[in-house]
Parts: structure tokens; C-alpha cells; sequence
């Protein structure tokens, strides 16, 4: 069947198709758990957080669990198909929370924000060191003096361990897909092949790339003129983070 799908595929851009069963696929995740983590590192901070801009945002769904905090949220994704989705999601819930398409590397906004976060390994998706520097020096255009600056990486060992070698696939009256995942070299990729209609022979094939940096790596474009490293942190603890977490996530404050 793969072999069948790769052969006659349409390549299309990464989201594109994958957005619109993008939810399905990452049902396993806890989102309100991820938010709540946030909201730990936010108070953990000791500065106070309000206004949030997520620079990742796909389809909404930790936005949503943000604003149940009661925070004022706002968010931005690359994908237009991501953002479509999201702000169906967002008015099915009779809330009118400001989301637009736009890149984590070169974003404005017109009003500073308390806190900026990008989850999941959205960092890794830039696929060199300059550009995750233009990230983490564009987003302290959008702060306000103290604000904080929360993203996670993918570490190697999360990549070795559940994206070598690795192969899922679903089918629904609906849809079927069929993931298949790979790590060499520090470069994690993950192809999709998506058929969104049981009706319909188009299968879409969509190659999603990530690079997998070191800490250090990470570490050494903070400019610390800027930004004060609050924390390097493992998983979902204020433990301290190492190559052997699966995820870290880094908390910095904007100088005041």
C-alpha cells in the first residue's frame, strides 16, 4: 500500500492536507495539561502574565485551554489551512480570539505581550540555527520589558526513540493516512500520505522536517543583552533539562 501511495501521491506542502484531520491525529495529546504546565512556568516566573501570543499555533487547541484560564490569547501559524481550522474551533466556542497566518521568524504585532510561547517542537521545524536565532530575536521585539519568551525542543533521544524506523497508519469511514518516520543525522522526518475521502483515488503526500539540535546549540543564540535565561527545564518539571529528557523547554525573560 505505501509503496502504491508513493508512487502516484500529490506532494503538497506540509499542513496543507494534514491540518484538516490534524486533531485526529494528535488526540493522545492533553492540551489543557500542556496549558496547565504553562500557567506552572508563568507563575514560577514571578512576573505576571495576562496577554499571551502563541506563535505556533496549528489548530487552536492550547489556545482555547489558555483562554479557559482566563488569559487574554492571540495566536499565529504558517499554515493557512491550520489558521482556518483554528478559527472555526474558536468561534464554535463563541469566542473571538485574534489568530492569523504569519511565520514565528519575522511576526509583528502592533501590541506587546506579557508572554510568548511555541510548543511541541515548533522550534524544530527551523531547519538551521540562524533561523531559530531569528525567532528568538524577533519575539523580544514583541514583549514588553519582563516578558517571557517559553518554547520546548525535541531532543535526539526523543527522535531515536519514538521516530526511527517508525510507522503508523489509520483508516476511517472518512480518511486513512499512513505516517512514516525517520531520524539520521540530526534530521527527524515524518511523511505523511493522506487520503481525506474513502470515495476519492488523490492521496496527498506531505514531508515534514525537523532539526534536532543540542541544548548548548540552543543555549548559544540567546543573547543574553536580551533575554535572561530563566530556566532550562525537562518535560512537563522544574527539573533541570539534559540531552537524556525527551523534551526541554527554555524560559526566557526579557530584560527589563
Amino acid at each position: 500500500m505505501l509503496s502504491n501511495w508513493r508512487k502516484t501521491a500529490e506532494k503538497v506542502d506540509p499542513y496543507s492536507q494534514l491540518a484538516y484531520i490534524y486533531d485526529h491525529v494528535m488526540r493522545h495529546v492533553n492540551y489543557r495539561y500542556w496549558a496547565n504546565h504553562l500557567a506552572k512556568l508563568f507563575k514560577s516566573s514571578d512576573f505576571p502574565v495576562n496577554n499571551v501570543l502563541d506563535i505556533s499555533c496549528g489548530t487552536g487547541s492550547l489556545l482555547l485551554n489558555l483562554a479557559r484560564l482566563n488569559l487574554n490569547v492571540a495566536g499565529l501559524d504558517e499554515s493557512e489551512n491550520m489558521v482556518k481550522i483554528a478559527r472555526g474551533k474558536i468561534r464554535k466556542k463563541g469566542l473571538k480570539l485574534p489568530v492569523w497566518c504569519g511565520s514565528m521568524v519575522d511576526y509583528k504585532v502592533s501590541t506587546k505581550f506579557d508572554a510568548v510561547v511555541s510548543t511541541y517542537d515548533s522550534i524544530n521545524y527551523c531547519l538551521n540555527i540562524e533561523l531559530c536565532t531569528a525567532v528568538v530575536e524577533n519575539t523580544a521585539t514583541a514583549l514588553r520589558a519582563g516578558g517571557l519568551f517559553i518554547f520546548d525542543i525535541c531532543t535526539e533521544r526523543n527522535s531515536r526513540k519514538y521516530f526511527q524506523n517508525h510507522t503508523d497508519r489509520e483508516e476511517t469511514e472518512d480518511f486513512s493516512y499512513i505516517r512514516q518516520s525517520s531520524y539520521t543525522r540530526g534530521i527527524q522526518v515524518n511523511e505523511f500520505f493522506i487520503s481525506l475521502n474513502s470515495n476519492s483515488n488523490t492521496t496527498y503526500h506531505e514531508i515534514h522536517k525537523q532539526k534536532i539540535y543540542k541544548i548548548n546549540e540552543i543555549m548559544s543564540i540567546i543573547p543574553l543583552d536580551v533575554y535572561e535565561i530563566v530556566g532550562v527545564y525537562e518535560g512537563f518539571s522544574l527539573r533541570p533539562g539534559s540531552e537524556k529528557s525527551d523534551r526541554v523547554y527554555f524560559v526566557l525573560r526579557k530584560n527589563r
